[in-house]
C-alpha cells in the first residue's frame, strides 16, 4: 500500500489549502515554520515515483504546488497534478517560476 508523503499526516482536516513543495530544497522549505508558516505543507521528495505516494489528503482541498532548487519536469508537475487531481483535489495551482502560471481544475471544483 502507498504510504503519506512526508508531513503529510500533520496537515489538519479543516485546512482547506495545502502546500505540495517539489525540487531540490523541498525538504527545507516542507519544514520551515517561517515560509507559508500559516500553513502546513508536504512535499513530493526529488525523484521519487509519485505513485508511491498515497495523496488522499488532498480530497475536497486545494493544493499549491512550489518548486525550489532544482526543479521537477514540467511532464512530472503534471503527473503530479494528475495524481493530486485523481485523490480528490479541487484545484492545483502552480507557483513555479519556470513556467506560467497553471491552474488545473476538477469537475467537482468548478
Amino acid at each position: 500500500m502507498a504510504k503519506l508523503p512526508p508531513y503529510a499526516k500533520y496537515i489538519p482536516e479543516n485546512q482547506d489549502c495545502i502546500i505540495v513543495c517539489t525540487g531540490s530544497a523541498a525538504w527545507k522549505r516542507a519544514k520551515s515554520v517561517t515560509w507559508m508558516g500559516h500553513l502546513s505543507k508536504t512535499l513530493l521528495p526529488l525523484s521519487d515515483d509519485i505513485n508511491a505516494y498515497r495523496w488522499s489528503f488532498a480530497y475536497n482541498k486545494d493544493v499549491v504546488l512550489f518548486t525550489h532548487g532544482t526543479e521537477e519536469s514540467y511532464s512530472r508537475l503534471i503527473e503530479l497534478s494528475r495524481a493530486l487531481l485523481q485523490y480528490g483535489a479541487l484545484m492545483v495551482l502552480w507557483c513555479i517560476p519556470r513556467y506560467p502560471v497553471n491552474k488545473f481544475v476538477s469537475k467537482e471544483g468548478i
